[in-house]
């Protein structure tokens, strides 16, 4: 899933309360404090929100050996059922970091290089349609990289305009039952929606490129997307809660994901995810990959180099490199010109795993509800100004 608001826009609605904010950072507080207080912040968002039932953050920093998980709320409306801080829970989109981690491993092993042409391993039946522009086939110039980075030219078949019939996120809502294979997806944008330009001409995020991502994946390895991953991230890495959601309706301890209200974990409607955001994880599973991601333990410095090239602009203050979103702060509000950047993964349903490389700190967060990620974010910003008044004990 991506992001369907504008973040950027979100941080207006932050300025008439951030003066006051930055004032208390010349007020130190006890690591204990900031964390009675940090678990305040998200007890009191979730005390009477109707959008949210749950809410986790953890921060940790190997620098300084600070490491704190914090939840509040229920698993589900109605439930007495608490979120736990190992509760697991539905990514979104972070998935499409771990997608490109993997492209990366087969990239350092030589198995593919990024500028290949994706015809390499997908013929006319997947394509057929995806690249059509002005009554031209550019499917032959689409590369890994393009889709990689939004910027193959395909339509987006989650939140993408429809030439006709209902937007998928509708359909999803209205028949929440409904099973989507891979293909499905694919054909739900070729047949209801159109390219938005030429291979390389545009930023245009795109949960389509990364369905034909998982689809390359599969034809390289000769295997099941979900058991790629398994095999090269969730097993060596000790991520043993986590795993690609393949068997749907499937009743589950997961926390609720809502789409207009409506809480659509355990439903066959998250089968429209798949390789561009099916993974269920948890807090302690995404921190095991974030750092040995980050600390280049997956992949060689000139290809992380590569993935990490931020150069796609996503929205003000926000760029896209390869499966990762990077925020800049002082773009997103001239009062934040002081708060270090971060990039990493970040989902719809505002569930992000992100790295400040200035301080070494990382942030791990899922609030459960679709178009949730601006305030998501902008309350990050509150979390890290209390996180930034702490004194570490020595």
């Amino acid at each position: 899933m991506i992001l369907i608001l504008r973040i950027a826009t979100a941080f207006a609605m932050l300025a008439s309360g951030a003066l006051g904010l930055l004032a208390l950072l010349n007020r130190p507080l006890s690591p204990q404090a900031v964390a009675a207080k940090l678990q305040q912040q998200l007890d009191d968002l979730i005390a009477g929100n109707d959008e949210l039932s749950s809410a986790l953050l953890t921060i940790y920093s190997p620098r300084t050996g600070y490491r704190e998980q914090f939840a509040a709320g229920v698993r589900t409306r109605g439930s007495v059922e608490p979120a736990r801080v190992d509760s697991p829970y539905h990514s979104a989109s972070i998935g499409k970091m771990l997608c490109a981690a993997v492209f990366g491993i087969l990239a350092d092993e030589g198995k593919l290089r990024l500028d290949d042409p994706i015809r390499n391993w997908l013929d006319d039946r997947r394509l057929a349609g995806l690249f059509l522009v002005d009554g031209v086939d550019y499917s032959s110039q689409v590369t890994v990289r393009h889709l990689l980075t939004h910027t193959s030219g395909a339509g987006d078949y989650f939140a993408g305009p429809v030439t006709s019939g209902k937007p998928l996120l509708e359909r999803i809502v209205a028949e929440p039952d409904r099973l989507y294979a891979p293909d499905d997806l694919i054909a739900f944008t070729r047949e209801h929606q159109q390219p938005v330009g030429r291979p390389g001409e545009q930023f245009a995020y795109s949960d389509t490129g990364y369905v034909l991502l998982g689809f390359i994946l599969e034809a390289i390895e000769g295997k099941r997307y979900a058991e790629i991953v398994k095999e090269r991230l969730f097993e060596p890495l000790g991520m043993h809660d986590s795993y690609v959601k393949e068997r749907f309706p499937e009743p589950n301890e997961a926390l609720a994901v809502y789409v207009d209200g409506v809480d659509l974990n355990g439903t066959s409607a998250l089968s429209v995810d798949w390789a561009g955001g099916g993974v269920m994880t948890t807090m302690d599973d995404l921190l095991l990959f974030m750092q040995a991601w980050m600390q280049g333990r997956l992949v060689s410095a000139t290809v992380y180099a590569q993935m990490t090239d931020f150069s796609q602009r996503f929205d003000t203050g926000i760029r896209y490199g390869m499966g990762m979103m990077y925020f800049d702060f002082s773009e997103l509000s001239f009062l934040l010109r002081g708060m270090s950047d971060l990039y990493g993964g970040v989902g719809s349903t505002g569930t992000y795993a992100l790295y400040d490389p200035t301080h070494d700190t990382y942030y791990i967060a899922n609030y459960g509800a679709l178009h949730y990620t601006p305030k998501a974010i902008r309350h990050l910003v509150k979390l890290r100004m209390l996180y930034a008044r702490m004194q570490i004990e020595q």
